[in-house]
Order: C-alpha cells, then sequence, then structure tokens
C-alpha cells in the first residue's frame, strides 16, 4: 500500500515542502530509504521502527522503501522522524490517508515514542501557510513558537500515540493559540541605559545620528575610554522592533538552534559581539549546509566588533559585500544560499598598538608601527563606515551629573525614523542609509551655496563616489533631527566632521 506524508526541509532560513513516500508491499522483509539523505536522516529508519514498536504498535515484516523528494535536494536533520513514522502507519491501514493532505508534518522521535523538539518550524510555519496548508503538527516544545505565523492551526504533539490517536479521532490535540504580541513587548527588557556615561558628547551624538539612519559607525579612542560600554547601550535606544521585524529575526534564531525554549519569539533589537579570533565562515554563515553567521544573528540589530584592527585582514574585506548589499550569498555546488545582514555595524579600536596616538606625550609607538597599526584597515572598507568618531580622551569620572537616558534619546531616534518612513512609504525601504542611486539624488537633492560647499569637501578630502554618497546620507538624516526638509549648509558641514576624520590617521601627511 502506498501513502504520503508532507514535511518540511530547511535549506538557509527558507523551508522547502519535502514529500515523503511510503510504500509497503510483499517480498522479502527489509526497510529501504532514499531520497539524497545525510547521515542522520538515514539513522531514522532504526528510530522509526523501534519508536513505533516501543508505542504499542505493530511493525510489519514486509517489503518497506521511504521515498524523500524531491531526490536532488539534500536532506539532513532530525526532523524527518515524524513525518516518516506517520507515513508508514496510513501505509499500514492504521491511519487514513484523507487527512494528511493538508497537513505538514515535522518531529524527532525518541526510542520510547516521545516527539521531541526540532529546529527552524517558524520557517516550516511560514512555508505552510505560504503553500496553502491549513496546519502543522510538530512536538509540543515548538508550538509556541510556530503559533505566532497567523493564519495556520499549529497542533503540538507530546509523543508517537497521542499522534495516531488524533489521526483515529479517538484523542483531541487542541491547537495552540498564538501569544499577544502587545503583552510580549511588555516584557521587553531595554539593558544597560545611556545615563551612566558620563561625558562624550560628540561621541553620543554621532551614536544617535547613526541610530536614526541606521548608519555603520567606528569609534576610535585610548583604551578604557568607554568604547564598549557605550555600544552595549546602542540596543536600547534602537527603534521597538515591528512584528515583521521580530519574526524575520526569530526565523534566524530557530534555524540556527539558538532560539530561547521560554520565548517564543524574539522582541528585542540583538547584540553580537563576536571575539576578533571569529573565523571568516563564522562570521559570514557557513559549513556544508550553510547556517547563518554572525552578520545574519545580528540582522535588523547591531553588529559589534571591538578591537578592530586584531580581526584578520581576510575577515574584515569579506565584510565589504554584506555592508553594501545588506545580504551575504554563499554558494555551494549547485546551490545558492541568500542570508539577510541588514545590521547596524558599530566598530571600535584603538588608534595604535599601544592606544595613545596622537597624543605623543604618551605614545610609545614609532611612525612605522603606527602606520603598519592603522594600514589593516583598508581604504574600501573605510568607505563603508558612514560615521567615524573620535572619543574625548578625559574620563570625567568626578561629575556626579548623570547623562541623558536612552528612553529620552530612544524618543527622539523613534520620531526622526518616523519621517523617513513617511517619506519613503512609496518606496521599498524606511532608512535614509538605503538610499540609492536616483532616489539618493531625489531625497538628497542640494542648492546653492550647501552644493558648493559639498563640491569643496569632496575635492579638499578626495572623497571617493561611495564615502561622498555616504556622506550625502548622513547629512540628510542629520535634516532629518532637525526636522528640516531641505539639507542645509550646516548639516552637511557637521555630517563631514564624521566622514573626514579619518584622514587625521590615514591622511598622507598623518605623523608630519
Amino acid at each position: 500500500m502506498y501513502s504520503k506524508v508532507y514535511s518540511a526541509g530547511i535549506y538557509g532560513i527558507e523551508a522547502q515542502v519535502i514529500d515523503v513516500e511510503a510504500d509497503v508491499s510483499l517480498g522479502l522483509p527489509c526497510f529501504n530509504m532514499v531520497g539524497f539523505l545525510a547521515s542522520e536522516v538515514k539513522e531514522a529508519r532504526e528510530r522509526v521502527r523501534i519508536s513505533i514498536q516501543n508505542a504499542g504498535f505493530s511493525f510489519p515484516a514486509k517489503r518497506i522503501t521511504v521515498n524523500l523528494s524531491p531526490a536532488d535536494l539534500r536532506k539532513d536533520g532530525s526532523g524527518f522522524d515524524l513525518p516518516i513514522a506517520i507515513a508508514l502507519f496510513a501505509a499500514f491501514g492504521v491511519i487514513s490517508q484523507d487527512y494528511l493532505e493538508e497537513t505538514i508534518i515535522t518531529g524527532e522521535l525518541g526510542l520510547d515514542g516521545t516527539v521531541s523538539g526540532v529546529k527552524g518550524v517558524l520557517s516550516m510555519a511560514i512555508l505552510a501557510k505560504n503553500k496553502g496548508f491549513k496546519r502543522i503538527i510538530l512536538p509540543e516544545e515548538n508550538a509556541r513558537e510556530a503559533a505566532m505565523v497567523e493564519g495556520i492551526e499549529v497542533i503540538g504533539a507530546r509523543s508517537l500515540v497521542d499522534i495516531v490517536s488524533f489521526f483515529r479521532g479517538e484523542r483531541t490535540l487542541k491547537p495552540t493559540k498564538p501569544e499577544n504580541w502587545a503583552m510580549l513587548r511588555q516584557n521587553e527588557t531595554s539593558g544597560m541605559d545611556f545615563s551612566d556615561i558620563r561625558g562624550q558628547k560628540m561621541c553620543k551624538r554621532a551614536i544617535e545620528i547613526a541610530v536614526s539612519g541606521g548608519h555603520n559607525i567606528l569609534l576610535i579612542g585610548a583604551p578604557g575610554i568607554g568604547k564598549t560600554a557605550i555600544a552595549k547601550r546602542i540596543p536600547g535606544i534602537m527603534p521597538s522592533l515591528t512584528r515583521e521585524e521580530s519574526l524575520e529575526l526569530t526565523q534566524i534564531y530557530s534555524v540556527s538552534g539558538l532560539l530561547n525554549k521560554d520565548v517564543p519569539i524574539i522582541c528585542n533589537r540583538q547584540f553580537r559581539a563576536p571575539h576578533h579570533s571569529v573565523t571568516q565562515a563564522a562570521l559570514l554563515g557557513g559549513g556544508r549546509e550553510p547556517m547563518p553567521g554572525e552578520i545574519t544573528l545580528s540582522h535588523n540589530s547591531v553588529l559589534f566588533l571591538d578591537e578592530l584592527t586584531e580581526y584578520p585582514m581576510s575577515v574584515l574585506e569579506a565584510l565589504r559585500e554584506p555592508l553594501e548589499e545588506g545580504k551575504i550569498t554563499i554558494s555551494r555546488l549547485g546551490r545558492s544560499y541568500v542570508f539577510p545582514a541588514r545590521m547596524m555595524l558599530v566598530a571600535a579600536m584603538n588608534p595604535c598598538k599601544c592606544g595613545y596616538f596622537p597624543d605623543m606625550r604618551r605614545c610609545r609607538c614609532s611612525n612605522t608601527e603606527i602606520r603598519r597599526y592603522l594600514s589593516k584597515l583598508s581604504e574600501p572598507l573605510l568607505d563603508r563606515i558612514d560615521i567615524c568618531v573620535e572619543m574625548e580622551r578625559e574620563i570625567p569620572m568626578y561629575e556626579n551629573q548623570r547623562g541623558e537616558a536612552s528612553q529620552t534619546i530612544r524618543e527622539r531616534i523613534e520620531e526622526t525614523r518616523e519621517i523617513q518612513r513617511e517619506r519613503y512609504r512609496e518606496e521599498d525601504f524606511e532608512t535614509n542609509r538605503e538610499l540609492e542611486g536616483k532616489n539618493l539624488e531625489k531625497y538628497c537633492e542640494l542648492t546653492g551655496e550647501t552644493r558648493n560647499i559639498f563640491r569643496e569637501i569632496i575635492d579638499t578630502h578626495m572623497l571617493s563616489v561611495r564615502s561622498s554618497q555616504r556622506l550625502l546620507k548622513v547629512a540628510r538624516t542629520i535634516a532629518d533631527m532637525d526636522h528640516s526638509e531641505i539639507i542645509t549648509e550646516n548639516h552637511i558641514l557637521e555630517a563631514a566632521t564624521y566622514k573626514v576624520i579619518n584622514k587625521k590617521y590615514w591622511g598622507e601627511n598623518l605623523y608630519e
């Protein structure tokens, strides 16, 4: 007897429908599985056989063949255990095939017949909804996560017996209700507060501009000056995630196996800070079946690279395309995987190896050592960093007055973001950082003396086309913060101070 069950496999962060076919016929007893299977899927043969027997069902001594199609896609993971078992039950005649037509099934089986959680169920639930399936049956521990997708019935189960009884109409399994989005948002944590940071007024201003427009930023300063402390507080002033952004971020963490089992969806901006020993594959993503890297895990959030010059040059150079495109494409034989990477890059570095340049009273580095240290950052990479700010050298620890609270800064940033959303309501982007081509000319038009000043800045500092465009985007953000429809001279000049400050460190006459 032939049966067919629908399941799903994860490829990148997207899911794809996998047909699980089972055929039970007369012949020498055997259990064959085909369909380009990874080792963990091949092992499902024994897990399924024993779990069926231990659940109290008989396993007939017949010729059994299970096929997972399409055959040109590699199937990996343990989520095919449950659909294989259900396909066999249908082929054995234990349950009806009719109810399976509108259902996607996934889950791992234990030898005692219990159903264990799997990765990527949010992607599977989204797939089920988009493909017109009515329900998805999965492990109970994954049910809250999948239920965040509206418009599809999510049924969680603890054991193989529960599912078989459900299909036979002997037991009722209630669909999992989606949790209230507003209630989940109330549990959002703000983390550390900017009020703890004293002084650093210029740096705080630069951070606010960067977050308001979604720009990348580089903090330069002596050791212990507060670069990391400021960076850790950036997620607390970023606008709240929308429901769509939360689902997108949760989907990434779900397929990576990093989602907290007690929280069905990510409501907070994430802060990823990989150590400078990180490999290129860990940062960008990779593996035989590519998984998201740090730049994708920081999607819609913050990627913090501390001690920027300590990262291998090959790793830093690999960031150039993702910073420009907002995505990373990883190619494997016969297939490409596209991971989103629209993160805000926050980088920090010392100005030299000892950390005190250009204060020559304290700096112990020679000119050659300083050049070698700074040369680890290439001009193309610096071009992609919109804002560069130098930290204040004195730390006012003696001041009792606290800084401005994160909530106050966040309210201003959300107001600026709303201006951008309204301006770009007919476009497919929402922030100034995403302005490109004709849109850049349309929304960042300069007139009169402002245009002349902009040209003079480009000529004086020999800015590349990319650098000049990014300077213009920052100026547009500063104008939005001032609630100005046009970009004025002051906006251009302030943006220039953040863009050309790197000439102080990477300029031709740096050490003279």
